[in-house]
């Protein structure tokens, strides 16, 4: 099996510790063998995959233990089961004139495949890929939405963060009947919403304009629509930090990083602590909680390099 890079870590204690700066992935190198994806030998990282693909969303499926990506480059959906190589998962519909644009990746309760096109206001789409047959785009959606954040509700729904261009931005509901969606603004207001998370009743999303990170009920939202001035402020960041896709702990811990190379977590509270720094860009993040690890995806530093999934470990 081919090897892969790993970086070695210090141990930790407490809380304050457990925080595992990782700055610059300096530090020195061993190789190890790659493990399997969720089993008892999983790897915890920190080791760093390399992807010839454009990285964007990332997804975790607990149930099946595999690591789901969107690879803009080649219009797909890749999949990672454990090992070196991220296989295609399935071929998207064709990717319009604008481009494939692909966003945040996530599953339904039937185990369909979601993926999100931002669509630069003329395609913006919603892909499904269904566990058995073809792909396609969920009809009924606006395709002047530009469309990057969706996450899975609860009860079986989507969540899907928007904007529009020299207009505002919202977080919508689509409720899917066989290949037609219904779109139901819950949330409006945002500049750019990007990320997108729900722990239970909480919705958490992320604006990269104004670099707030706010929280909901989603009971709420859905008995009436509310606006950003009605959500609980967590945190705030900086333009620099450029806050991108996000992901989720049960407990409410939110993980994200963005465009400023730095990789973030936000407890419920409004405590953040950066987990590494000096990276090149942060898209996506996926949170396996079984393992206690999360999954980063990196975009290629330059054109000589490749993208990365890197594998970070959540004490």
């Amino acid at each position: 099996m081919p090897a892969i890079t790993t970086f070695l870590r210090r141990p930790s204690r407490g809380f304050g510790m457990r925080r595992m700066l990782l700055v610059g992935l300096a530090g020195a190198a061993v190789t190890l063998s790659a493990c399997g994806g969720g089993g008892s030998d999983a790897d915890r990282g920190p080791t760093t995959l390399s992807v010839s693909a454009d990285l964007n969303g990332l997804y975790w499926d607990k149930s099946e233990s595999r690591l789901f990506v969107s690879d803009e480059k080649a219009n797909t959906i890749r999949v990672w089961e454990g090992g070196t190589q991220f296989a295609q998962y399935a071929a998207l519909p064709t990717a319009p004139a604008s481009g494939s644009t692909l966003g945040q990746v996530t599953r339904g309760k039937d185990g369909t495949v979601y993926v999100t096109r931002f669509g630069f206001g003329t395609d913006g789409a919603v892909a499904a890929v269904p566990k058995s047959g073809t792909a396609y785009n969920l009809t009924g959606t606006d395709s002047l939405r530009r469309r990057i954040g969706i996450t899975p509700t609860p009860d079986g729904s989507l969540l899907d963060g928007w904007f529009i261009k020299g207009g505002a931005g919202a977080v919508s509901e689509l409720k899917i009947s066989g290949t037609a969606a219904t779109e139901t603004e819950l949330i409006t207001g945002f500049g750019k919403p990007v990320g997108l998370a729900v722990v239970g009743d909480a919705v958490y999303v992320s604006d990269q304009t104004s670099g707030q990170v706010l929280s909901f009920s989603l009971a709420k939202l859905r008995v009436a629509p509310a606006t950003v001035a009605d959500g609980k402020l967590i945190a705030t960041f900086t333009a620099a930090d450029g806050i991108d896709l996000m992901t989720a702990a049960s407990d409410g811990n939110l993980f994200f990083g963005g465009s400023g190379g730095k990789l973030f977590r936000v407890s419920p509270k409004g405590e953040t602590s950066v987990l590494a720094s000096g990276w090149p860009k942060i898209r996506g993040v996926a949170y396996d909680e079984k393992n206690r690890r999360l999954f980063v995806g990196v975009v290629a530093a330059d054109a000589a390099s490749q993208s990365s999934v890197r594998i970070v470990p959540i004490d």
